[in-house]
């Protein structure tokens, strides 16, 4: 059913749309515009022009390093994730086993538990054990964070892929494994790569977890924009947060160039 938008209905669920863009784009608008002012504090609408606090971002080598600590554990976070959230969503998927809903439900319970909680019960996991030092703990702490969002992805793509198509492949002399590698992951390749992504995203941007494991000498970039906060939220601060958003800007703009001209 098709809705006309010049109808009453369909001005009112325009409307909406305009009004819940609106809310979730604006503040971040805010975070972009403010530290174009040229005051000490952070105004909006900015007083006056000027580049310096954002120039005063990248030139702090703090920021420049969280970013790329932030960016390495993210990385080995949503790779390592992507790995064992796909294997445990075939295994649920695929075989019929007593207390599959149980370990379902197991492997989706860092979800709902609260981050605090898991960070203060890993924290004195690894000082107990001495298991893992330094940046592995962050590590290892954000894969059980993250790998249920993979699971959640791409479990409903797993069960909805016609698996017939794997069994004309053996037949015609294809391997499980190849199977595996040339028809099954090509058909669910954007549940993995929706998967991996929101696995990186989540590592990227956590902080509770961060703040108890990391490595006091390689902290997070979110680490380090909470505790600048906590002496006081200056533009420079802001303007970090900026950068990120224009980054990601920039990186959903490729995205969608490199799509249309693949269509094409």
């Amino acid at each position: 059913m098709t809705i006309d938008p010049r109808s009453p209905f369909g001005l009112l669920l325009t409307a909406i749309c305009i009004i819940a863009f609106a809310y979730l784009i604006l503040p971040i608008l805010v975070v972009v515009v403010a530290p174009l002012g040229d005051t000490g504090y952070l105004a909006f609408p900015p007083k006056g022009f000027t580049l310096r606090w954002y120039a005063a971002a990248l030139d702090d080598t703090r920021y420049l390093s969280g970013f790329l600590t932030s960016l390495q554990i993210g990385g080995a976070v949503a790779l390592l994730s992507t790995i064992i959230g796909v294997l445990a969503a075939y295994g649920l998927s695929r075989y019929d086993f007593p207390g599959r809903s149980l370990i379902e439900a197991l492997f989706l319970s860092p979800l709902i538990l609260p981050t605090l909680v898991l960070a203060v019960s890993l924290s004195l996991f690894f000082t107990r054990t001495g298991l893992l030092t330094g940046t592995g703990r962050l590590v290892l702490a954000h894969i059980i964070v993250c790998t249920p969002y993979v699971i959640r992805v791409t479990l409903p793509v797993l069960r909805r892929f016609d698996r017939t198509l794997e069994e004309a492949a053996q037949n015609l002399g294809a391997s499980p494994i190849q199977s595996f590698f040339l028809i099954l992951l090509p058909v669910i390749k954007t549940g993995i790569i929706a998967g991996c992504v929101m696995a990186f995203i989540t590592s990227f941007d956590e902080v509770v977890l961060a703040l108890f494991l990391a490595s006091p000498g390689e902290p997070t970039l979110p680490v380090i924009i909470y505790s600048a906060v906590q002496l006081g939220f200056e533009p420079t601060v802001a303007a970090v947060s900026g950068l990120l958003v224009i980054l990601t800007c920039v990186f959903m703009v490729l995205y969608q160039i490199l799509g249309v001209a693949r269509q094409d």
